[in-house]
Order: C-alpha cells, then sequence, then structure tokens
C-alpha cells in the first residue's frame, strides 16, 4: 500500500502537455501565435517585445503588434496571465467549459488524494509505523489541489460528460491547427 500511496503523489504532480496549454497570441493583421509556457523566455522579454524559442531561435512579438490574447487552460492563466499583463493587452476571460473543466479536474484529483491520505493515516495508525513518512504526501496534495478548484465551477454526472468531450474536441482542433501552420 505504501507504494500505492507513492505512486498516486508522483503520478498526480506530473502533468502532460496539451494544445490547449498554450498561450495564443492574435495578432492584428489575422495571424494565431501558439507558444507553450515552455517556449515562452519571461526573462528575456521586455516592456515592448515578448519573447519565447521555437526550433533553437529566439523569436520575438512586439506587443503592438498583438490585438488580444486567449487562454484555453486555467493551469497556464494561473502562470502566466500576470506576466502577460504587464504588456496591457487585452487578455479574453476564460470561456465557461474551460472554467468547468479544470475546476472539476481539480477537484477530482484532490478527492483522490483525500481518500489515499485517509487510508495512509489510518495505515500508519493501525497497522505499520512506516506510512507516518508516506501519509503526509497525498494530504497535503489534497489540501493544496482543494484550494486551487473554485467549487464554483464544479459539475459532475452528465454534464462532467458533455464538458470533458467538449474539451476534447477543442484539443483536438487546436491540434489540427497546430499541424497546419508547421505545414504551412
Amino acid at each position: 500500500m505504501p507504494i500505492a500511496v507513492l505512486t498516486q503523489a508522483v503520478i498526480s504532480a506530473i502533468s502532460i502537455p496539451t494544445e490547449a496549454d498554450n498561450i495564443n497570441i492574435y495578432l492584428k493583421d489575422g495571424e494565431l501565435v501558439s507558444i507553450s509556457r515552455k517556449e515562452l523566455k519571461e526573462k528575456k522579454s521586455t516592456n515592448e517585445l515578448i519573447v519565447y524559442k521555437r526550433d533553437k531561435e529566439l523569436v520575438e512579438i512586439k506587443a503592438s503588434d498583438i490585438d488580444y490574447i486567449r487562454y484555453e487552460s486555467l493551469d497556464t492563466y494561473d502562470k502566466t496571465v500576470d506576466f502577460v499583463k504587464e504588456y496591457n493587452i487585452m487578455v479574453n476571460d476564460l470561456d465557461e467549459h474551460v472554467l468547468n473543466y479544470y475546476n472539476t479536474k481539480r477537484y477530482k484529483k484532490s478527492r483522490t488524494s483525500q481518500t489515499l491520505a485517509v487510508a495512509g493515516w489510518t495505515l500508519a495508525i493501525v497497522a505499520n509505523p512506516l506510512f507516518w513518512a508516506v501519509a503526509p504526501i497525498p494530504t497535503t496534495q489534497a489540501i493544496m489541489t482543494m484550494r486551487s478548484a473554485n467549487k464554483k465551477y464544479v459539475v459532475g454526472g452528465k454534464e462532467w460528460k458533455e464538458v470533458k468531450k467538449a474539451q476534447k474536441a477543442k484539443i483536438k482542433e487546436l491540434k489540427q491547427k497546430a499541424k497546419e501552420e508547421q505545414s504551412s
């Protein structure tokens, strides 16, 4: 059981980025530039330029050329919106289904961590003192994840299935756009 608790803690800490995690920059000339958080170079950016690295080459976008920025991921929004707002660029609000998807996902993740935390503490008290070393990991994850989930946007049942389906369709659409841009 300690292996299961540890494995869950490691797996829930890992997040595989998708096209939806990119920052979508819409330029005034109608072009869309989609960059990942990893590509964004905040330290090299200035008040007039946003710098990102693609194919081992630094690319600059003038802030004056940007019409607006759109996010498709609450995680990316949380981590980069303060940096982007420094440029006084219009940042579109997140869509309702994006808020529903990511907050429900965070809530479900915290509930799983809660279950494993209860199991870990129970086993630490009842069965094996080795669990005292492992039990705080899912407990901490459950607390931190639950705090970051806005319960106002948490959905369940059929509504959750619809939201999840819409998000998968959106990711598929974004992947298709990215492929078209690369082949151009």
